[in-house]
């Protein structure tokens, strides 16, 4: 019995359970005190009774209270028992001269009131309210009076229902402060408490994602870099393209590997925004390679179309950008059995600073019910999957986030399906661009006579309308009598040629072209199969892509099958840092392949002690390193002494590509960010743009001085 009372009154109880537990106790040693006046000041044993029962109720119902958990009826149970019931009588017995009635209506008030939820004590005190008033109006002829001449009993009872009725009542408002006070504290310590876990958790969560980075993209920069290297040795064009199909494929693993690192960052359903300026144009490329690697195992075919005129340079988190695109990419990919997947990128002015940028994604997939469109956008388990989507991989979740970022981006997400017809998705945000220079740009179109044979009617249709934005003279082929009269009849710059196209075409090109002209439309995964070709265009065929042949610039989707021209800078001596061999012995043969003097250090101890015995021009500093990280190194260095440590390019050489790395970097003091795993492009990126101009020479040039 002991151990029970101790259990209704432990303080580790929910608030509200302790409240009424005290309230109560109050209650019934209030009436135990009334029994006690009653029965000694008052002749009617049924007052005593009645007084008794209500303790004896009080304590029952406190009782099955906590048995079953039921607090509310039974707080309107005893509110009923008491204010319309008990206290009516009470005054009736006094033969209503009671003056204390009011007190006591005021702690059946207050008993509801502490008690109960809100809207429920609002009904019950008004119909408390409007009971008492009655009472006290028509059963006494107005408000009580006390006695004429009272007797000293009377006066006895009177003052001691006063007293008594003030300290029930201000011990159960004290009670009740008091108690809700207490419980406030304790959910204040307790709100600290998880504020500190929950900060812990993010930072720990922080990190693992940063180490997670640095650890996938160590041994992933060595396989890059090495790739990279392959592709510019003497190898016959077979392995060339095998080389090319890795470097794709490794890339594509990187960017979804991004993805996963942004996905378990907006678990917590919050999305940041990082803005800084970016190439639209090398977003899109970089969608584009993902999905079309992924699409390699599918029967899919993917089109892309992006308006030209769209500002290249964009103000906004490319990051989250790139997310979008992907999320969206993903889903219609993983609903799309057979048929196609369109891309499709536009833009509309909104001032002279922004725009608002507009995309859909259509697939040809199962499509969406009616009844399931309300809550596409919301986070789904697998149990909410309809029965054509189980078996889908997904956790449901891209479609949710992809919402919440463009919520946060103060933009909009829509779409129309059609069920097992398809979907269109379209996002539209806005972004400020930062110079007029437009994402496919080809200087006098017009010098370009092109000639296209592509595979099917709706690959030359697609072709047909990008050279038409572009105002490009090009005729098409159907069939390889076309093909044949068309070379007879008319001089091309360019023939772009389906590689399928390649046993038919054989004979037809022979000694036609010059052979920098014969392009190879190609999948990804295939193999240059024209023979007299020395370029390679992967598809998809967009406006990027097509711009980039035109001017001659080699990259993912337009290569040469043999690499050309390129640069040197024999006479710079550049400093790599890094604490892991493999990443220094890669950054060393990209940088030995511009003839660069390469010095190493792995510490940033070693990296100070290279600087004052040796002449250095750039610095590619790794971040996460033991004793002294890449931050404290580039402090140390802009100390030293001499102004070329002030203005010595020093490059974060980094595995960390979370959200806000960038910026941590270049707030740090870097002049720049370059993200492992490196390759030749990025690293002659870098090469270019911080060299200083007598540093670097022509490739041509150094080898005719030989």
């Amino acid at each position: 019995m002991i151990n029970y009372i101790k259990s209704l009154f432990d303080k580790e109880n929910n608030e509200e359970i302790y409240v009424f537990n005290v309230t109560h106790a109050i209650c019934i040693f209030w009436m135990m005190l009334i029994c006690c006046i009653v029965g000694v000041f008052i002749e009617d044993r049924n007052a005593v009774y009645l007084s008794f029962g209500i303790c004896v109720l009080f304590l029952l119902t406190m009782a099955e209270a906590n048995r079953t958990g039921n607090f509310k009826k039974c707080v309107i149970l005893m509110s009923f028992v008491f204010n319309f019931i008990y206290m009516p009588e009470i005054f009736l017995m006094f033969n209503k001269n009671i003056c204390v009635i009011p007190v006591y209506f005021l702690f059946g008030l207050l008993y509801s009131v502490l008690l109960l939820d809100a809207k429920t004590a609002v009904i019950i005190g008004t119909l408390e309210t409007l009971y008492y008033t009655a009472v006290l109006i028509f059963l006494s002829d107005g408000m009580p009076v006390v006695l004429d001449d009272p007797a000293p009993k009377d006066i006895y009872i009177s003052y001691s229902a006063a007293i008594i009725s003030v300290i029930t009542v201000g011990l159960c408002a004290g009670a009740a402060v008091r108690f809700r006070f207490m419980f406030y504290e304790r959910m204040r310590e307790e709100a600290e408490k998880k504020k500190v876990e929950a900060m812990d958790a993010y930072v720990a969560k922080d990190m693992f994602l940063i180490n997670m980075s640095h650890e996938i993209r160590t041994p992933m920069n060595a396989i890059v870099g090495t790739v990279d290297l392959l592709l510019d040795q003497d190898v016959n064009e077979h392995v060339s393209d095998s080389i090319y199909n890795i470097l794709n494929s490794c890339n594509a693993l990187l960017s979804i590997t991004d993805e996963l690192m942004d996905l378990s960052r907006s678990e917590n359903g919050e999305v940041e925004l990082y803005a800084s300026t970016y190439d639209l144009s090398d977003l899109l490329t970089e969608v584009i390679n993902m999905m079309t690697v992924r699409l390699t195992e599918s029967n899919l075919s993917f089109f892309v179309d992006i308006n030209r005129n769209i500002p290249r340079f964009l103000y906004g988190d490319s990051s989250k950008l790139r997310q979008l695109f992907v999320n969206i990419l993903n889903n219609a990919v993983k609903f799309t059995k057979a048929g196609k997947i369109i891309m499709r990128v536009d833009y509309r002015l909104l001032d002279n600073e922004a725009i608002e940028l507009i995309v859909d994604i259509e697939d040809t997939g199962i499509g969406i019910k009616k009844e399931n469109m309300k809550d596409l956008f919301k986070k789904r388990d697998e149990s909410a999957k309809d029965e054509e989507s189980r078996g889908i991989d997904g956790s449901g979740m891209g479609l949710s986030i992809c919402a919440q970022i463009i919520n946060e981006m103060k933009g909009e997400i829509s779409v129309q399906s059609e069920y097992m017809s398809g979907s269109v998705f379209t996002f539209k945000v806005p972004q400020k661009f930062t110079s007029m220079d437009t994402v496919a740009y080809i200087p006098e179109p017009r010098q370009y006579s092109i000639l296209v044979y592509e595979r099917d009617n709706e690959y030359s249709a697609h072709v047909r309308k990008i050279m038409e934005s572009f105002g490009i003279e090009a005729d098409f082929a159907r069939t390889k009598q076309d093909l044949e009269r068309m070379l007879n009849v008319n001089t091309y710059t360019h023939a772009l040629i389906a590689n399928e196209k390649a046993d038919e075409c054989a004979g037809i090109l022979a000694n036609r072209l010059i052979e920098e002209n014969i392009v190879a439309f190609l999948n990804i995964d295939d193999n240059v199969q024209i023979s007299q070709a020395t370029t390679v265009l992967t598809r998809p065929i967009h406006v990027l892509n097509i711009a980039s042949l035109l001017k001659n610039e080699t990259n993912t989707y337009v290569r040469e099958i043999t690499r050309k021209g390129g640069f040197e800078c024999p006479r710079a001596s550049i400093l790599v840092v890094d604490d892991n061999y493999t990443n220094l012995n890669v950054a060393s043969a990209i940088l030995e392949k511009y003839k660069a003097t390469v010095l190493t250090a792995m510490s940033g101890k070693d990296c100070l002690r290279m600087l004052k015995d040796h002449d250095v021009d750039m610095i590619f500093l790794d971040y996460m390193m033991p004793e002294m990280n890449g931050i404290d190194t580039l402090e140390n260095i802009r100390k030293m002494p001499g102004t070329k440590f002030v203005s010595m390019p020093v490059i974060a050489l980094t595995a960390n590509v979370v959200s806000g790395a960038r910026e941590m970097f270049l707030e740090a003091g870097f002049d720049d960010f370059l993200a492992k795993p490196i390759s030749i492009d990025k690293m002659e990126k870098m090469l270019r743009k911080y060299l200083r101009r007598d540093l670097i020479v022509a490739k041509n040039h150094m080898d005719g001085n030989a």
